[in-house]
């Protein structure tokens, strides 16, 4: 047995480099990119941002074997396609089409993220601002659409995509720079704003040169460019009219998440690079009245930063973004937070009057009272809506303040005229329900809004000890219909959909 064992032990490393030799070779990461790259378009199929993505995609077939495709990602201007780029690894497959109009929308949306959670790769193109007009209208030259504003002190309509977008402080500035007023009315794109435009709802659209595009019925009455564009040598530019709006540009460009690794960066860079030489495209951006440019990471993210300092100015000359030195924003804030203390004294002073001792009810609806009072001043403070539109800033915390004050009054009134004892040994439901909020937050990012809150709903309906579930099913249906309603159709606020279902 002893010289078997040896004789087995003796081969063992023959059979161990046997295996060796006859393994494969150990796998390696297979070099970038292996898979196809999706395109990130915040636009509906049809908008520039869409054309000039897939554009780009169609150009890049030349160079790489790799498929770039486009996914289109639209609502809360740009905020939903950028989160679906940063809830994505920063491996280079997921790349955002980024135009200069994601500045303003981070600004205003106040998000948890910012472009500098963005390595921006490459500015393809330039596109001057334009004031464009309707030539079969009664206001069609640039002095037109002066004398018409003076004329009518402030009523005049201007019409483009979106409330804080590049167009909408394109149209801030140049009243500034005139000196008039006029009113900006916002739709939901750009071609939405031009048929308002031709339908003679809005005396000016602003927008890109290219959006006269197939449309003889539209004029470019100015563009915000230094010397005339080639294709339209009649156009005069707002610097030679006698205004300091030179450089006003919509700059598209790409983007990766920040921590991409820089072998997949100089992959990008050179791919762009072969397609900011290519003739299709130098010649889809001419035939668009664009400039083909080729930025590198330094000098785009330059040009980024610029665009994010103008753009605070002007938000806060549109009222949309409220300046922290403004003094009736700062007396609005402060009376806002004295409304705690306010209701305390007020609930102290019907509870003496009632000589009544405070129960866990009574509290909670004074603290919802308070919260109610403090969103209600504090929606004094936000802008009014825009005309033509039947929400504004203000809406949310108007809601919140109906529904928590209705709560408060019921509960306070029933309290007081069934006084209730109060009940302990709850400590589960408690802990049950701030369980049940933790699994809402947990899963809300994979699964989206709507079947984590009906987990919640159903959840809290359930611990509470309700037992008809037709009827808590029929409750939770309800209350996610008005959600939706509320948040999507009448407010257009994109709720999470979730990473699972993109």
């Amino acid at each position: 047995m002893r010289m078997r064992l040896t004789t087995r032990l003796l081969g063992l490393p023959a059979l161990v480099a046997a295996a060796l030799a006859l393994a494969p070779p150990p796998t390696t990461h297979a070099a970038y990119p292996d898979r196809p790259i999706a395109i990130i378009v915040h636009a509906k199929p049809g908008g520039a941002i869409d054309l000039t993505a897939r554009l780009v995609a169609k150009v890049a077939r030349k160079y790489t074997d790799v498929p770039m495709v486009i996914e289109n990602r639209y609502g809360g201007s740009g905020a939903v396609a950028m989160r679906a780029v940063l809830g994505n690894k920063a491996d280079g497959y997921t790349v955002l089409a980024a135009p200069a109009t994601f500045v303003s929308t981070v600004q205003i949306t106040r998000s948890n993220f910012g472009m500098d959670d963005f390595h921006f790769l490459v500015c393809l193109t330039e596109a001057p601002e334009a004031l464009i007009t309707n030539r079969h209208s009664d206001v069609v030259t640039f002095e037109d659409i002066v004398a018409d504003a003076r004329a009518k002190g402030g009523r005049q309509i201007w019409v483009g995509p979106g409330v804080g977008s590049l167009d909408h402080l394109m149209a801030v500035k140049t009243w500034d720079q005139v000196g008039m007023t006029a009113t900006w009315v916002p739709y939901d794109g750009g071609g939405e704003a031009v048929a308002a435009l031709l339908g003679r709802h809005g005396v000016v659209y602003v927008g890109n040169p290219e959006d006269t595009k197939g449309r003889p019925d539209l004029h470019i009455a100015a563009v915000s460019a230094r010397e005339r564009l080639e294709r339209f040598p009649e156009t005069p530019t707002l610097l030679e009219l006698g205004y300091d709006l030179p450089d006003e540009i919509m700059w598209r460009g790409f983007a990766v998440r920040k921590g991409t690794p820089p072998e997949v960066i100089a992959y990008l860079d050179d791919l762009l690079g072969k397609i900011s030489r290519d003739e299709e495209w130098l010649s889809f951006v001419a035939l668009n009245s664009a400039k083909a440019v080729f930025y590198r990471h330094d000098e785009f993210t330059a040009l980024v930063d610029r665009g994010s300092r103008d753009s605070v100015k002007y938000l806060r000359m549109a009222k949309i973004l409220a300046s922290d030195e403004d003094p009736t924003g700062r007396r609005i804030r402060v009376l806002g937070w004295l409304m705690i203390p306010v209701t305390a004294v007020i609930m102290a002073i019907v509870l003496r009057v009632r000589r009544r001792r405070p129960t866990g009810v009574v509290v909670v609806a004074g603290l919802s009272a308070a919260v109610a009072a403090m969103f209600f001043v504090l929606a004094w403070g936000f802008p009014p809506p825009t005309q033509g539109q039947n929400v504004g800033p203000a809406t949310i915390p108007l809601i919140w303040s109906a529904v928590l004050a209705l709560f408060a009054v019921m509960e306070i009134r029933a309290d007081l005229h069934n006084h209730r004892s109060v009940e302990h040994g709850r400590v589960r439901l408690v802990l049950g329900i701030i369980l049940l909020m933790v699994v809402f937050v947990a899963v809300l990012p994979r699964v989206g809004f709507f079947p984590a809150a009906a987990v919640l709903l159903l959840g809290g309906i359930y611990a509470i000890g309700y037992r008809r579930h037709v009827m808590a099913a029929a409750v939770a249906v309800i209350m996610l219909a008005f959600c939706y309603v509320v948040f999507i159709h009448i407010l257009g606020l994109p709720l999470p959909a979730g990473a699972w279902f993109h």
